[in-house]
Protein backbone atom coordinates (compact mmCIF):
# COMPACT_ATOMS: atom_id res chain seq x y z
CA UNK A 1 0.00 0.00 0.00
CA UNK A 2 2.66 2.35 0.89
CA UNK A 3 4.75 1.20 -2.22
CA UNK A 4 1.79 2.25 -4.46
CA UNK A 5 0.40 5.65 -2.79
CA UNK A 6 3.74 6.83 -2.76
CA UNK A 7 4.67 5.77 -6.71
CA UNK A 8 1.07 7.32 -7.20
CA UNK A 9 1.94 10.59 -5.82
CA UNK A 10 5.69 11.14 -7.33
CA UNK A 11 3.63 10.06 -11.05
CA UNK A 12 0.75 12.59 -10.36
CA UNK A 13 3.06 15.59 -9.18
CA UNK A 14 5.35 14.68 -11.95
CA UNK A 15 2.32 15.12 -14.29
CA UNK A 16 1.01 18.63 -12.41
CA UNK A 17 4.20 19.78 -13.08
CA UNK A 18 4.48 19.09 -16.70
CA UNK A 19 0.77 20.05 -17.30
CA UNK A 20 1.22 23.67 -15.29
CA UNK A 21 3.54 23.96 -17.91
CA UNK A 22 1.38 23.17 -21.01
CA UNK A 23 -1.50 25.70 -19.15
CA UNK A 24 1.47 28.50 -18.69
CA UNK A 25 2.31 27.92 -22.39
CA UNK A 26 -1.02 28.03 -23.62
CA UNK A 27 -1.72 31.07 -21.58
CA UNK A 28 -5.02 28.70 -20.13
CA UNK A 29 -3.82 29.92 -16.50
CA UNK A 30 -7.25 31.95 -16.43
CA UNK A 31 -9.28 30.11 -18.30
CA UNK A 32 -11.63 29.08 -15.43
CA UNK A 33 -12.07 32.38 -13.72
CA UNK A 34 -12.99 31.05 -10.10
CA UNK A 35 -11.38 28.27 -7.89
CA UNK A 36 -11.85 25.61 -6.87
CA UNK A 37 -14.47 25.02 -9.27
CA UNK A 38 -14.55 26.00 -13.46
CA UNK A 39 -17.55 28.48 -14.03
CA UNK A 40 -18.86 27.83 -10.36
CA UNK A 41 -19.69 23.88 -10.91
CA UNK A 42 -17.91 20.25 -11.45
CA UNK A 43 -19.14 20.14 -15.48
CA UNK A 44 -16.47 19.78 -17.80
CA UNK A 45 -16.36 23.59 -19.72
CA UNK A 46 -16.75 23.45 -23.56
CA UNK A 47 -13.69 25.78 -23.95
CA UNK A 48 -10.29 24.14 -24.88
CA UNK A 49 -8.04 26.41 -23.02
CA UNK A 50 -10.74 25.95 -19.42
CA UNK A 51 -10.56 22.11 -19.80
CA UNK A 52 -7.41 22.28 -20.17
CA UNK A 53 -7.07 24.23 -16.54
CA UNK A 54 -9.85 21.77 -14.99
CA UNK A 55 -7.95 18.86 -15.96
CA UNK A 56 -4.75 20.67 -14.30
CA UNK A 57 -6.62 20.61 -11.39
CA UNK A 58 -8.24 17.98 -11.28
CA UNK A 59 -4.87 16.19 -11.22
CA UNK A 60 -3.38 18.54 -8.94
CA UNK A 61 -5.88 17.15 -6.49
CA UNK A 62 -5.23 13.49 -6.57
CA UNK A 63 -1.61 14.40 -6.34
CA UNK A 64 -2.38 15.71 -3.45
CA UNK A 65 -4.64 12.77 -1.97
CA UNK A 66 -1.99 10.20 -2.47
CA UNK A 67 0.76 13.44 -0.79
CA UNK A 68 -1.06 12.96 2.50
CA UNK A 69 -1.93 9.14 2.16
CA UNK A 70 1.61 8.71 2.00
CA UNK A 71 2.38 10.71 4.49
CA UNK A 72 -0.40 9.08 6.91
CA UNK A 73 0.73 5.50 6.17
CA UNK A 74 4.57 6.41 6.89
CA UNK A 75 3.38 8.62 10.45
CA UNK A 76 0.65 6.12 11.69
CA UNK A 77 1.19 2.54 9.87
CA UNK A 78 4.57 2.13 8.86
CA UNK A 79 6.10 3.50 12.26
CA UNK A 80 9.18 1.49 11.84
CA UNK A 81 10.81 2.93 8.54
CA UNK A 82 13.08 5.71 9.16
CA UNK A 83 12.54 9.35 10.82
CA UNK A 84 14.64 10.87 7.46
CA UNK A 85 11.87 9.37 5.49
CA UNK A 86 9.19 10.61 7.51
CA UNK A 87 10.04 14.25 7.43
CA UNK A 88 10.60 14.39 4.40
CA UNK A 89 7.06 13.06 3.78
CA UNK A 90 5.19 16.14 6.06
CA UNK A 91 7.65 18.69 4.15
CA UNK A 92 5.86 17.70 0.41
CA UNK A 93 2.70 17.45 2.71
CA UNK A 94 3.30 20.96 3.86
CA UNK A 95 3.90 22.37 0.63
CA UNK A 96 1.19 20.46 -1.31
CA UNK A 97 -1.08 22.31 1.10
CA UNK A 98 0.60 25.71 0.13
CA UNK A 99 0.98 25.05 -3.01
CA UNK A 100 -3.15 24.63 -3.11
CA UNK A 101 -2.75 28.14 -1.54
CA UNK A 102 -0.98 29.68 -3.90
CA UNK A 103 -3.04 28.74 -6.54
CA UNK A 104 -6.10 29.66 -5.50
CA UNK A 105 -4.53 33.25 -4.72
CA UNK A 106 -2.60 33.20 -8.03
CA UNK A 107 -6.64 32.58 -9.82
CA UNK A 108 -7.98 35.48 -7.36
CA UNK A 109 -5.09 38.21 -8.32
CA UNK A 110 -4.92 37.24 -11.97
CA UNK A 111 -1.56 36.52 -11.32
CA UNK A 112 -1.06 34.25 -15.04
CA UNK A 113 -1.67 37.78 -16.73
CA UNK A 114 2.08 38.37 -15.40
CA UNK A 115 0.80 42.17 -14.85
CA UNK A 116 3.04 42.91 -11.81
CA UNK A 117 6.17 42.12 -10.31
CA UNK A 118 4.07 40.42 -7.75
CA UNK A 119 2.44 38.48 -10.50
CA UNK A 120 5.46 37.25 -11.46
CA UNK A 121 7.12 36.17 -8.00
CA UNK A 122 4.01 34.22 -7.22
CA UNK A 123 3.75 32.19 -10.50
CA UNK A 124 7.75 31.76 -9.76
CA UNK A 125 7.10 30.23 -5.99
CA UNK A 126 4.57 28.13 -7.13
CA UNK A 127 6.65 26.26 -9.59
CA UNK A 128 9.42 26.23 -6.77
CA UNK A 129 6.36 24.81 -4.36
CA UNK A 130 6.13 21.85 -6.87
CA UNK A 131 9.83 21.46 -6.97
CA UNK A 132 10.05 21.27 -3.22
CA UNK A 133 7.26 18.16 -3.28
CA UNK A 134 8.75 16.42 -5.78
CA UNK A 135 12.10 16.59 -4.34
CA UNK A 136 10.43 15.50 -0.76
CA UNK A 137 8.49 12.93 -2.50
CA UNK A 138 11.67 11.56 -4.24
CA UNK A 139 14.24 11.30 -0.77
CA UNK A 140 10.92 10.11 1.04
CA UNK A 141 11.14 6.76 -1.29
CA UNK A 142 15.25 6.94 -1.21
CA UNK A 143 15.19 7.17 2.53
CA UNK A 144 12.24 4.00 3.04
CA UNK A 145 14.51 1.91 -0.07
CA UNK A 146 17.86 2.78 2.16
CA UNK A 147 19.63 3.35 -0.74
CA UNK A 148 23.08 4.57 -0.34
CA UNK A 149 24.25 7.13 -2.71
CA UNK A 150 27.84 7.82 -1.43
CA UNK A 151 29.07 7.46 -5.07
CA UNK A 152 26.23 9.75 -6.26
CA UNK A 153 26.12 13.29 -7.63
CA UNK A 154 28.24 16.01 -5.29
CA UNK A 155 26.15 18.34 -4.03
CA UNK A 156 28.44 21.30 -5.37
CA UNK A 157 27.14 20.01 -8.97
CA UNK A 158 23.83 19.49 -8.03
CA UNK A 159 23.68 23.54 -6.78
CA UNK A 160 24.64 24.43 -9.94
CA UNK A 161 21.88 22.43 -11.23
CA UNK A 162 19.50 23.55 -8.99
CA UNK A 163 20.42 27.10 -9.54
CA UNK A 164 20.27 27.00 -13.56
CA UNK A 165 16.47 25.45 -12.67
CA UNK A 166 15.53 28.11 -10.40
CA UNK A 167 16.73 31.08 -13.00
CA UNK A 168 15.14 29.21 -15.91
CA UNK A 169 11.79 29.50 -14.09
CA UNK A 170 12.37 33.45 -13.40
CA UNK A 171 13.44 33.38 -17.12
CA UNK A 172 9.75 32.40 -18.29
CA UNK A 173 7.51 33.74 -15.27
CA UNK A 174 8.53 37.58 -16.03
CA UNK A 175 8.52 36.75 -19.56
CA UNK A 176 12.10 37.09 -20.45
CA UNK A 177 12.12 33.70 -22.65
CA UNK A 178 12.49 35.93 -25.48
CA UNK A 179 15.13 38.93 -24.43
CA UNK A 180 17.86 37.48 -26.49
CA UNK A 181 15.53 37.18 -29.33
CA UNK A 182 15.97 33.67 -30.77
CA UNK A 183 19.56 33.49 -31.21
CA UNK A 184 21.90 31.19 -29.15
CA UNK A 185 25.19 31.15 -28.17
CA UNK A 186 24.56 35.43 -29.18
CA UNK A 187 22.25 37.28 -27.30
CA UNK A 188 20.49 40.37 -29.34
CA UNK A 189 23.47 39.54 -32.10
CA UNK A 190 25.76 40.15 -29.23
CA UNK A 191 28.39 37.75 -26.82
CA UNK A 192 27.90 40.07 -23.98
CA UNK A 193 24.60 42.02 -24.74
CA UNK A 194 23.36 45.59 -23.12
CA UNK A 195 22.48 44.85 -19.76
CA UNK A 196 20.29 47.80 -19.11
CA UNK A 197 17.15 45.41 -19.51
CA UNK A 198 15.95 43.69 -16.71
CA UNK A 199 15.01 41.21 -18.63
CA UNK A 200 17.80 40.66 -20.66
CA UNK A 201 19.99 40.34 -17.73
CA UNK A 202 18.24 37.82 -16.47
CA UNK A 203 17.91 35.39 -19.71
CA UNK A 204 22.02 36.53 -19.81
CA UNK A 205 22.61 35.48 -16.42
CA UNK A 206 20.56 32.42 -16.96
CA UNK A 207 22.61 31.40 -19.39
CA UNK A 208 25.68 31.70 -18.31
CA UNK A 209 24.59 29.51 -15.10
CA UNK A 210 23.67 27.17 -17.49
CA UNK A 211 27.12 26.89 -19.27
CA UNK A 212 28.60 26.74 -15.64
CA UNK A 213 26.55 23.75 -14.85
CA UNK A 214 27.47 21.83 -17.52
CA UNK A 215 31.73 22.24 -16.86
CA UNK A 216 30.52 21.33 -13.41
CA UNK A 217 29.51 18.06 -14.70
CA UNK A 218 31.90 17.85 -16.91
CA UNK A 219 34.42 17.98 -13.90
CA UNK A 220 32.36 15.75 -12.01
CA UNK A 221 32.53 12.92 -14.40
CA UNK A 222 35.82 13.55 -14.92
CA UNK A 223 37.17 13.09 -11.65
CA UNK A 224 34.74 10.58 -10.69
CA UNK A 225 33.86 8.19 -13.56
CA UNK A 226 30.86 5.88 -12.60
CA UNK A 227 27.44 4.88 -14.32
CA UNK A 228 26.25 7.88 -12.09
CA UNK A 229 27.88 11.04 -13.51
CA UNK A 230 27.87 9.83 -16.94
CA UNK A 231 24.05 9.32 -16.96
CA UNK A 232 23.98 12.91 -15.01
CA UNK A 233 26.46 14.22 -17.75
CA UNK A 234 24.04 12.52 -21.01
CA UNK A 235 20.93 14.09 -19.20
CA UNK A 236 22.58 17.42 -18.67
CA UNK A 237 23.14 17.51 -22.52
CA UNK A 238 19.89 16.41 -23.62
CA UNK A 239 18.16 18.99 -21.01
CA UNK A 240 21.12 21.78 -22.53
CA UNK A 241 19.58 20.20 -26.77
CA UNK A 242 16.13 20.69 -25.65
CA UNK A 243 16.37 24.19 -24.22
CA UNK A 244 18.28 25.75 -27.59
CA UNK A 245 16.22 23.88 -29.77
CA UNK A 246 13.44 25.57 -27.85
CA UNK A 247 14.82 29.03 -27.72
CA UNK A 248 15.90 29.14 -31.98
CA UNK A 249 12.26 27.27 -33.11
CA UNK A 250 11.11 30.62 -31.68
CA UNK A 251 9.55 28.44 -28.86
CA UNK A 252 7.98 26.25 -30.50
CA UNK A 253 5.36 24.54 -28.34
CA UNK A 254 5.94 20.81 -28.41
CA UNK A 255 9.80 21.94 -27.57
CA UNK A 256 8.81 23.85 -24.68
CA UNK A 257 7.04 20.68 -23.62
CA UNK A 258 9.87 18.89 -24.03
CA UNK A 259 12.18 21.22 -22.30
CA UNK A 260 9.69 21.33 -19.15
CA UNK A 261 9.12 17.49 -18.86
CA UNK A 262 13.19 17.10 -19.17
CA UNK A 263 13.92 19.47 -16.49
CA UNK A 264 11.50 18.21 -14.26
CA UNK A 265 12.71 14.59 -14.63
CA UNK A 266 16.33 16.04 -14.42
CA UNK A 267 15.87 17.49 -10.98
CA UNK A 268 13.83 14.31 -9.41
CA UNK A 269 16.63 12.18 -11.04
CA UNK A 270 19.12 14.30 -9.47
CA UNK A 271 17.66 14.57 -6.23
CA UNK A 272 17.45 10.69 -6.09
CA UNK A 273 21.33 10.11 -7.08
CA UNK A 274 22.64 13.48 -4.58
CA UNK A 275 25.58 12.01 -2.70
CA UNK A 276 24.43 12.57 1.17
CA UNK A 277 26.92 11.43 4.20
CA UNK A 278 24.58 10.28 7.05
CA UNK A 279 24.58 7.82 9.25
CA UNK A 280 22.17 4.75 8.61
CA UNK A 281 19.47 4.32 11.04
CA UNK A 282 18.69 1.64 12.78
CA UNK A 283 15.17 0.17 11.72
CA UNK A 284 13.20 -3.27 11.49
CA UNK A 285 11.83 -2.72 7.51
CA UNK A 286 8.50 -4.04 7.28
CA UNK A 287 7.23 -5.63 4.11
CA UNK A 288 5.98 -3.11 1.21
Amino acid sequence: MLRLSLGLAILFTYIVMIWGGAVRSTDSGLACPDWPLCYGNFQLPKDTSAKLEMGHRTVSGLAGLFVFATFFLLWFKYKTFPRSAKMASLVALLFTASAALTGMKMIQSEAPNLKYVSHMLLESFHIYESMIILGGLVLTYRFIAGRDRAGGIPWWAYAFAVTTMITGVLVRYTGSGEACGHQWPLCNGQLIPDLNNWQVALQFAHRNIAYVTWLAFLLALLSKYSRTTLTAFILINLQFLFAVSMVVSGFFLPLVFLDTAMGFFLFAWLTYNLQLKSTPEPMVRPAW
